[in-house]
């Protein structure tokens, strides 16, 4: 059996990110830096096997775990030395953010909590020639952390399902640099909202200015949540967004995210709220 060590980039993009409303700049930051995991395993799971992220065993999805395989790959261009850590997360996640959509079943997974973690191997098995990276889907709890589940995620998305696993903010994502996801059945102040994922261009080319991703995303943003809230006419809901740093774009995540926001902390949801109060 060969033993593998790896590292794990946990990637929370859509709450890591810089912010934007139509009323209200923001500012671009870089995403989080990958914590570190070890593994033993013969051979690296195949798209579509489950497994926790403590180690490359698959296991039944049937059983507790808290990582899927959703695509597996090689990286290809990279010095004999082992990279830095910001060249291994550009070479290894884009293909990941790649992979989410199609094997989620909707364009809105950047909208929830089923989030892309990419392992690739440590110095030492680089050293041995490894080049492999893994590409995995996760849910993730309000502290960022995976959550253990039972069941595939394959094509999850496709049906009614946004809503169990809707992103919520506690804090504003038109305002505030750092944004701390909450239960969506407690106190928030902003939803993301379905058909509220905003292309913005391809990793490769050179990272937008805020102003010309805001300018993208603005009339797509006011219309995905107009249509989430039923109304056009509120004043105390409004579009907000959260772009990509140059960091984050370079590692693959190349859109906006759409938000609506209220102008105080609320219970209950948004969706269909039309022009009713705010529920306290």
């Amino acid at each position: 059996m060969n033993r593998v060590r790896l590292a794990v980039a946990i990637i929370l993009s859509s709450v890591a990110l810089s912010a934007c409303a139509i009323h209200i700049g923001g500012q671009a930051i870089p995403g989080p830096m990958p914590s570190t995991a070890a593994a033993d395993a013969p051979t690296l799971p195949k798209v579509g096997q489950c497994m926790n992220s403590s180690e490359l065993k698959p296991v039944d999805c049937a059983a507790s775990h808290d990582a899927e395989v959703m695509n597996v790959g090689e990286m290809t261009g990279l010095p004999s030395t082992y990279p830095d850590t910001q060249t291994l997360r550009k070479t290894a996640l884009p293909p990941c953010y790649g992979a989410i959509n199609d094997y989620l079943g909707s364009a809105d997974a950047g909208a929830t909590r089923l989030q892309v973690w990419a392992f690739w191997p440590n110095e030492a098995s680089w050293k041995k020639g490894d080049r492999w990276r893994l590409c995995t889907v996760v849910e993730l709890t309000p502290d960022g952390k995976a959550l253990p589940r039972k069941g595939t995620l394959k094509a999850i998305l496709k049906g009614s399902a946004f809503n169990t696993y809707q992103i919520c903010l506690g804090g504003s994502p038109s305002k505030d640099p750092d944004v701390k996801p909450v239960a969506c059945n407690g106190a928030h102040m902003a939803e993301a909202v379905p058909g509220g994922i905003v292309p913005l261009g391809k990793f490769s080319d050179p990272t937008p200015s805020k102003e010309q991703m805001s300018a993208i995303a603005k009339d797509k943003c006011t219309k995905a949540v107009q249509d989430y809230v039923g109304s056009d006419k509120r004043t105390d809901v409004f579009p907000a967004w959260r772009m990509p740093g140059s960091q984050g774009w370079s590692e693959g995540w190349t859109y906006a995210i759409c938000y609506a926001e209220a102008n105080r902390t609320f219970n209950g949801m948004l969706l269909g709220i039309r022009d009713n109060p705010l529920p306290n």
